[in-house]
């Protein structure tokens, strides 16, 4: 795997009651075009329950952190691994959703010393499949015209409901029976501009030039991780995570998995209750 100069991300912390700083804490990374928020009170529920310290990460070309020409999933990695230098920590638990997922495949495979369990929301350990890469690039091309046509005066939570239906009604309908209707599926990460309008906290010129290289965004997944791994996916998921348990089991040989019905690709927006138990179960697991 290529090396990549890290950038400083720029995470919430979470300093649960009881909290025992001799734990390798909990290090939360989001899926592309998403921000740290999107995990809402997920993190400090792992937290108090496991007396960890959380960290709820932006990376890099999202939210708060810093934006930068070089973006693929390789180089989170990098990220990820001088966060962990810059708190102090030997070792972390990593927990990532699709694209925070494959980065805490990447850094358990590549430095397993220093990983002491991931978990890993809706994502398998193969290179994204040519159908998700385009759904992907398909979405960010429409957020950017959905923002392009949102009427001024706006405020947040109706800018968010614009851009879900305009990218909605633009999808073809293969593509609409992912996406869910409820509020939470709103959060889409924004910011207001000085002339009343909104733009996304992500960098989508970046993030949508890289996508179009799908061999480029991803290498294939090499290693061996013998600690413990929970891959928790939706059976409704494009994703089809099931299909790749025999190859995820040659990485990670301990590998658990839970299915969640009735759950997409964002299994802890869809299923919150079913997703937050799973965790905490996992995460005290001897």
């Amino acid at each position: 795997m290529t090396r990549y100069d890290p950038v400083p991300l720029v995470y919430r912390y979470i300093e649960p009651r009881e909290c025992d700083k001799e734990k390798a804490p909990l290090i939360f990374m989001h899926g592309v075009t998403a921000s740290k928020e999107c995990w809402y009170e997920t993190p400090e529920v792992a937290a108090n329950s496991t007396k960890r310290r959380a960290y709820v990460v932006d990376s890099r070309n999202h939210g708060e952190s810093p934006w930068n020409d070089v973006f693929n999933f390789d180089c989170n990695v990098d990220d990820i691994l001088h966060l962990m230098d810059t708190i102090g920590a030997p070792k972390a638990i990593l927990i990532g959703h699709s694209m925070g997922g494959i980065t805490a495949i990447k850094t358990a495979l590549r430095e397993p010393e220093r990983v002491e369990r991931i978990v890993a929301e809706d994502v398998g350990v193969r290179r994204l499949q040519d159908e998700i890469v385009l759904m992907a690039r398909q979405r960010i091309s429409l957020m950017k015209v959905a923002v392009e046509k949102m009427p001024p005066g706006l405020d947040e939570v109706n800018a968010r409901k614009f851009i879900f239906n305009f990218i909605y009604e633009a999808v073809p309908p293969e593509v609409r029976k992912y996406m869910r209707v409820e509020e939470n599926f709103y959060m889409t990460p924004m910011r207001p501009t000085e002339d009343g309008r909104w733009k996304f906290k992500s960098n989508l010129d970046v993030i949508e030039k890289a996508a179009q290289n799908a061999s480029g965004i991803m290498t294939e997944s090499t290693g061996l991780y013998q600690g413990l791994a929970l891959f928790i996916y939706g059976l409704e998921s494009p994703f089809r995570v099931g299909s790749d348990e025999p190859n995820i089991k040659r990485l990670f040989p301990n590998a658990e998995f839970v299915a969640v019905e009735n759950a997409t690709h964002t299994v802890h927006n869809d299923c919150p209750e079913v997703f937050t138990e799973t965790l905490v179960a996992f995460l005290l697991k001897e």
